[in-house]
């Protein structure tokens, strides 16, 4: 959203200090009314003191988680942009090493939410097969090159190289890859499959050719590289969506630990990591 004087809505996301985007907004609100204050700043929150946040913005005060969260609310930032923000602001107040880790790891998980792009049911067609958005993390490998042989090699020829041509070209043509002055890059950096898109059984049957094709090559596959574990967690059966939803935030830190690492590195090697919780709990009748 651009504004006539040149002032952007500030998007918090775009931010690595909760300080600056403080600052920026403050600013994108003085733009919308010229009378507004810093005094009007801090009453949104509550606050006491009329120049609180000033004194924030200019690195002479900090926020706390709380008031972090509340101010978050008060400038109508969404789910995961609160969390965000509040992960911001605990990074900077972070005393030990643990608590700057914590941070981070939040912080890599709210980005991931905030820029991932839930797939449409009309393009599942890419999930008919269990491979094919693996073709499509290849494009970020700096070696990549479009052919099946190339493919079909680096996915140590767990497809052959026929299914490896067919499946970049269907890649190509859901526009999923694109190409821009001949170089390959993926359309959406992060997809989500959603929660309710998508049936049950078909997705089921998504994970089941995966996982057989698993078995079938996991000696071929290099077993330095592997982690394979299973934890068996016993559990009152109300606690399991409250496990799933920490599963879900692991992915989220995983995927914003590795856009991370591919900025500070040749990326040149692609894996596979799937996250399965199976419950033995009784069906409900």
């Amino acid at each position: 959203m651009e504004l006539s004087a040149g002032v952007v809505y500030p998007e918090v996301a775009q931010y690595k200090c909760y300080r600056t985007f403080l600052h920026d907004f403050f600013n994108y609100k003085k733009s919308l009314r010229s009378g507004f204050s810093y005094r009007q700043f801090a009453g949104l929150v509550g606050l006491k003191s009329p120049n609180y946040l000033q004194l924030v913005i200019q690195g002479k005060r900090n926020l706390t988680e709380t008031t972090g969260e509340r101010l978050a609310e008060a400038l109508k930032l969404k789910k995961n942009e609160i969390r965000y923000f509040v992960a911001l602001i605990n990074l900077e107040n972070a005393e030990t090493p643990e608590e700057r880790q914590k941070a981070e790891k939040n912080i890599f998980a709210a980005s991931t939410k905030l820029r991932s792009r839930v797939m449409s049911e009309d393009q599942h067609e890419v999930l008919a097969q269990w491979y094919h958005l693996l073709v499509r993390e290849l494009v970020f490998l700096q070696d990549f090159e479009p052919s099946g042989e190339y493919i079909a090699r680096k996915l140590k020829n767990v497809i052959s190289e026929e299914q490896a041509e067919e499946s970049f070209r269907l890649l190509l043509r859901t526009r999923y890859i694109s190409v821009i002055d001949g170089k390959y890059s993926a359309t959406d950096p992060i997809l989500d499959t959603g929660m309710d898109i998508f049936n049950h059984p078909f997705m089921q049957e998504v994970h089941a050719k995966m996982l057989r094709t698993w078995a079938e090559k996991i000696d071929h596959l290099g077993y330095r590289e592997q982690e394979l574990s299973v934890l068996n967690i016993p559990l009152p059966k109300h606690k399991i969506p409250e496990l799933q939803e920490k599963i879900r935030r692991f992915q989220d830190e995983i995927i914003g630990w590795a856009e991370a690492v591919q900025k500070q590195a040749d990326t040149n090697e692609i894996v596979q990591l799937g996250t399965y919780l199976m419950s033995y709990a009784e069906r409900e009748s």
